[in-house]
């Protein structure tokens, strides 16, 4: 299938999509499945690469292929001298003096066709998602020709909610060359095309599956599922493929915000959101995407500083890449309801915001945080260190962290798809005291 019909098949969002790719880590691995399901869809890896430059080398020009739209032929002309120049190409052997292969065409294909298909199902789950008040039925669509598998097409036509837990096993692709997608329909679409909304929680059977290495012989054992359908057929991915790639990436702390909501415990649900934004995790998630983005903002300044103009494509601010900096409390949520802002409870920084904050501008007149300050912002607003002041004129929401006579601002927009944080920057003490004495500012907290 080429580049350009796998983007129609997938209805792609290339921005999404790409975030995506590039917000995945490294991971080395011997072998395919050493990286499986959720993992891999946080871990750029390939299978028999040892060193980094080369991996370094496949993700960069898989980059490209997803970006500009290159077609399986390009990717493999593209990367195969550079692949070659680096000696992973051909057989080889490994320790064991068994002959394993590197590099071919044939495995640079299944690269492409992995990447591409993972990403633009984790593009299209994200705006699938961000729909969801108004399109919250999925419907499952296999491609229903001679390639298509006889258990994907079991699932063919099948409707559940978004937030049905079946997604988080069956949500595409599910299995190597799988072309499924799922498209999002409306109360009334469901109603007039006669379709049954299916309850997918009792249909997913967890189990252990056996790997067999093919270089070693040894027999790993892996967490698998296979669904149990109501007509009592079975449909099981293939291992290693029994994940939502968009949900683990992209799609968890919006789909645990959404669902928080729901808990009509009140206590129970004050005490989960103090434990997600406490968490030892997230604050070393947030840490770490903090410094890489802080260190990629600082290149692209000095590239802009000398001209270099390959050096403003490599290093330009990503839109999309984006990390969540906080669950909302109940009591905030509940004063932005009363002012008729219905927020989706996450607090979201994106890469270019924090490109802003950290301008060069910014910086020249010592408004910009320094690299501690800026890693500490999620612990101080989880842990009670803001005050958090209503701004009436502009409907923003904003975190005020003291620090003597200066303080860090933290302003925020809501609406029902994302709560942006949009901008922070230091001012002097006193212009948050004269606001808030002047009516400028309500205190919230």
């Amino acid at each position: 299938m080429s580049n350009a019909h796998i983007s129609a098949a997938f209805e792609r969002a290339p921005i999404d999509a790409v975030a995506y790719f590039r917000a995945k880590g490294y991971t080395i691995s011997d072998e395919w499945h050493d990286v499986l399901t959720t993992a891999h869809a946080k871990a750029f890896t390939v299978a028999r690469v040892q060193s980094m430059e080369i991996l370094e080398a496949i993700r960069q020009y898989t980059d490209t292929a997803l970006a500009e739209g290159l077609t399986a032929k390009q990717f493999r002309e593209q990367l195969t001298p550079e692949l070659q120049r680096l000696g992973w190409w051909g057989k080889t052997k490994n320790e064991q003096g068994d002959s394993v292969q590197l590099g071919s065409p044939y495995r640079l294909n299944n690269i492409y066709r992995t990447n591409l298909q993972t990403a633009y199902m984790s593009g299209r789950y994200r705006r699938m998602l961000a729909r969801s008040k108004t399109h919250p039925y999925w419907q499952y669509v296999a491609i229903d020709d001679a390639q298509t598998r006889p258990e994907h097409r079991l699932l063919h036509g099948k409707v559940f909610r978004f937030d049905d837990p079946i997604w988080q096993t069956i949500f595409p692709p599910n299995g190597w060359g799988c072309r499924c997608r799922v498209r999002a329909l409306t109360a009334e679409q469901v109603k007039a095309r006669g379709l049954t909304v299916e309850d997918g929680s009792g249909y997913v059977q967890q189990f252990d599956a056996e790997i067999v290495s093919r270089e070693s012989g040894e027999v790993k054992t892996t967490e698998h599922a296979r669904v149990k359908l109501s007509s009592g057929d079975v449909m099981t991915p293939d291992i290693g493929w029994a994940y939502s790639p968009g949900q683990s990436a992209f799609g968890t702390d919006i789909a645990v915000a959404q669902k928080l909501g729901k808990v009509e415990d009140v206590q129970l649900r004050a005490e989960t959101i103090q434990a997600l934004n406490n968490s030892e995790e997230r604050a070393n998630a947030f840490e770490l995407w903090t410094r890489k983005s802080i260190e990629r903002i600082e290149q692209y300044q000095t590239a802009k500083l000398a001209g270099d103009t390959a050096g403003l494509r490599a290093f330009g601010p990503r839109p999309q890449h984006k990390t969540v900096v906080s669950f909302l409390n109940d009591d905030i949520n509940q004063k932005l309801l009363d002012k008729g802002v219905d927020a989706s409870r996450t607090l979201v920084l994106s890469e270019r915001v924090l490109a802003h904050a950290h301008s060069e501008k910014h910086k020249a007149s010592r408004q910009a945080l320094e690299l501690s300050e800026y890693i500490n912002l999620s612990k101080w607003i989880n842990q009670s260190g803001a005050s958090v002041l209503w701004e009436p004129e502009r409907g923003e929401v904003l975190y005020v962290i003291s620090q003597g006579e200066q303080a860090i601002k933290v302003i925020v927009r809501f609406d029902s798809n994302s709560d942006t944080l949009i901008n922070v920057f230091k001012v002097d003490s006193g212009d948050i005291e004269g606001g808030i004495k002047g009516g400028t500012y309500e205190v919230w907290r």
